[in-house]
């Protein structure tokens, strides 16, 4: 049976131990925003479907992450999600796989 979440709160993943993002909801409304992101506007004809991939799933990561935690600097310091540091996030091979379920 479908369960239908009315609230549409935003909620805390683990994507690997010892990292969780909290994100909101993976909306029609959010995904319809993200295939409209610039990003993908520019994506060449001839780019692999991985390409394509990684460039959608940061684009939806940028709109979707509201904060996390055991995300740090190379000093191990935390740092805020920025787009930048989404995007970093995501070039790691397991976190970009575990975004993706």
């Amino acid at each position: 049976m479908l369960t239908l979440d009315l609230t549409n709160e935003p909620r805390w993943h683990e994507l690997v131990p010892g990292v969780r993002l909290h994100l909101r909801p993976l909306t029609t409304a959010l995904m319809v925003a993200t295939r409209s992101d610039p990003d993908l506007e520019t994506v060449p004809d001839d780019a692999s479907d991985e390409e394509r991939a990684l460039i959608f799933a940061k684009a939806l990561a940028r709109r979707a992450v509201l904060a996390w935690e055991g995300v740090g600097d190379a000093d191990g310091i935390p740092v805020d999600p920025s787009p930048e540091a989404i995007d970093a996030l995501l070039d790691i091979w397991p976190l970009f796989e575990a975004f993706q379920l």
